[in-house]
């Protein structure tokens, strides 16, 4: 009798009692563990950074590491033309980076900084004891690892971001719905896949959704202040800030920015005084960044905007390798063309953009059900303002691929939210059905948290087959990339069709193929880069394309041959060449021979 009373008291404690926050807790730093653990510590997890921006910022940050500013080793024809037709002249040193945001940079320059601190005190530490094997990696990458250091460090920021924003979501459901929920939301983003890969590739969605997290629970206290007949001022200056921040990580999400404060410009009263404010605090944290920009390339907002041209004057790629950018032949129509298919190519594939998650899909169901929290039936119109105007910047510039990751992705940005509302219009479904068995509702919850998480569970099932290849192959061999650094000089040039890889693991200067042979050849007689181009590095970035469509009719047609290997104008200063791994994909051409080993 007393075993059963045992029992008893063991079961209520555990549903009722005081240990259910434990078991929270519990569940939720074990699902934390298990997928670092997965994502970091097992050869099929973390292969390297996979997305270009990404890789391009990571260089950007090394950058700034050592002193060099907010520059970049990656040229860009079209940023060559920027500061020839603003400022008359090419950037005489380091040449400013004109295109990304500057936030998500500095933070992983701040982490390098620390990193590095350490790393150099260890190997003093060595000197001084020899039986000391301190943990100690290469500032540059080398030939003899797989994996750069520097990208476990980008990619462990992001993953840092991300859990805080895990935190962070769980505050606002909690105090927009209830303890329960909140812990099965977070769950449920834990077991996200969307956000562990964005987390792996470095871009900066992680951060940006860890400020927007900031930036949702501000709204919602001051809708709370405003329901109390209290002052919201002080939250919505808050969240100003964090919008302001999450401005300076992607420039794209001013867009939500916008549809925040057309939210603010109806809900909060007296008309107008907030949403002014709010602009005050947000140009007053942004303008410095635009100034910067003035300074250095004659342009405030910089190259970054001309990718709106994408798809008007074809890929974003081609736009930046060209050494002029056309605005003319520019109407109304083919623009409003593109906004429209933009934004149906989205529409079609929404549930990939929300993360797979079945619960997400249904906070737009949520939307025709009253909730009775005034503030949380208040802040879901919040919630589709700011979605809206971010489906309306992302179509304006474009999603580049929408089957893989996006740089310019913010739907992402929005799962937490949606999933915490979704799942409660559904709860409140299930509960009017009155079906009070136990076992039945566990079940029913079982399967809404499975199915949320098969993508997760099928990556995880691909992982535990072995670790196939260990690099992210193709493009990326990062060790046949920093070879090239042995084969050339710090004022030396390599051309390439992945510049950003270039730059970040060989650690030298490289240009982004121009679009025309004579483009190349111009920038190269008259020096222009302050350097030799001395090498052409071609790999599946280009080799891997259509063979008619872009190769030898579409943007890569000028270097076909190349590309091709069927090289016959030797009045090319690049005359010379080697293949490369893997399985011969890719191909350095050279001004003579950089690679054979000769004795002295």
């Amino acid at each position: 009798m007393a075993t059963e009373t045992n029992i008893q008291q063991f079961v209520h404690k555990l549903e009722e009692g005081g240990w259910v926050k434990r078991v929270k807790f519990a569940v939720i730093v074990s699902a934390v563990l298990f997928n670092i653990n997965l994502w970091f510590f097992r050869d099929a997890g973390f292969r390297g950074l996979n997305h270009e921006k990404s890789i391009e910022q990571a260089q950007i940050s090394r950058e700034i590491n050592r002193g060099n500013g907010f520059t970049t080793k990656m040229i860009r024809p079209a940023a060559l033309w920027l500061f020839e037709k603003n400022l008359g002249r090419f950037p005489e040193n380091a040449q400013p980076d004109i295109f990304h945001a500057p936030l998500n940079p500095y933070i992983n320059a701040g982490v390098f900084r620390v990193a590095d601190t350490f790393n150099d005190f260890l190997k003093k530490q060595s000197v001084k004891r020899p039986g000391l094997i301190p943990l100690t990696y290469d500032k540059v990458m080398t030939t003899k690892e797989l994996i750069y250091t520097y990208d476990k460090f980008v990619a462990a920021v992001q993953v840092l971001f991300f859990l805080l924003a895990v935190l962070v979501v769980y505050s606002t459901a909690r105090r927009l719905f209830d303890d329960t929920l909140a812990a099965f939301v977070a769950c449920l983003l834990l077991i996200c896949e969307r956000f562990w890969e964005f987390s792996m590739s470095g871009l900066p969605q992680m951060l940006m959704l860890f400020l927007f997290s900031l930036a949702v629970y501000c709204l919602v206290r001051a809708i709370e202040n405003q329901e109390a007949l209290t002052s919201p001022t002080a939250w919505l200056s808050t969240a100003a800030v964090c919008f302001s921040l999450l401005a300076l990580t992607h420039g794209i999400s001013i867009w939500i920015f916008l549809g925040a404060l057309v939210f603010c410009a109806f809900f909060f009263r007296p008309l107008g005084i907030h949403v002014a404010i709010m602009l005050v605090i947000f140009v007053a944290i942004y303008s410095p960044w635009l100034l910067r920009n003035y300074l250095v390339c004659g342009s405030p907002q910089g190259l970054g905007w001309y990718s709106g041209l994408h798809i008007l004057r074809g890929t974003e790629a081609s736009l930046m390798r060209g050494l002029e950018v056309s605005l003319s032949d520019l109407s109304p129509l083919t623009f409003r063309s593109k906004v429209q298919s933009q934004t149906i190519e989205q529409m079609g594939s929404i549930y990939q953009f929300l993360g797979q998650s079945l619960l997400a899909p249904a906070f737009f169901i949520a939307l025709l059900h009253l909730f009775k929290r005034p503030v949380t039936s208040h802040f879901r119109w919040a919630i589709l303002s700011m979605w809206l105007f971010a489906v309306l910047g992302m179509s304006v510039f474009g999603l580049a691929d929408r089957h893989g990751l996006q740089a310019n992705d913010l739907h992402v940005l929005f799962i937490p939210m949606m999933v915490s509302y979704g799942l409660a219009f559904v709860l409140v479904m299930w509960s009017r059905l009155e079906i009070n068995i136990r076992l039945v509702r566990l079940a029913f919850l079982t399967s809404l948290f499975v199915l949320s998480s098969l993508p997760f569970i099928d990556n995880f099932l691909q992982m535990m087959r072995g670790p196939g290849i260990r690099v992210q192959w193709p493009p990326y061999v990062p060790p046949y990339i920093a070879i090239m650094n042995t084969w050339t000089k710090e004022n030396e040039v390599i051309t390439s069709d992945m510049p950003w890889a270039v730059a970040w693991y060989a650690d030298r200067k490289s240009l982004w193929l121009p679009k025309t042979i004579q483009d190349f050849i111009t920038l190269n007689d008259y020096k222009s880069l302050k350097g030799s181009i001395i090498g052409l590095y071609l790999t599946p970035v280009s080799g891997n394309r259509a063979f008619l469509s872009d190769i030898v009719k579409g943007e890569y047609s000028e270097w076909a041959p190349f590309i091709l290997r069927n090289v016959t104008a030797r009045e090319f200063p690049l005359k010379v060449s080697t293949v490369m791994p893997i399985d011969n994909e890719c191909i350095f051409y050279a001004d003579r021979d950089r690679w054979t080993v000769r004795e002295d």
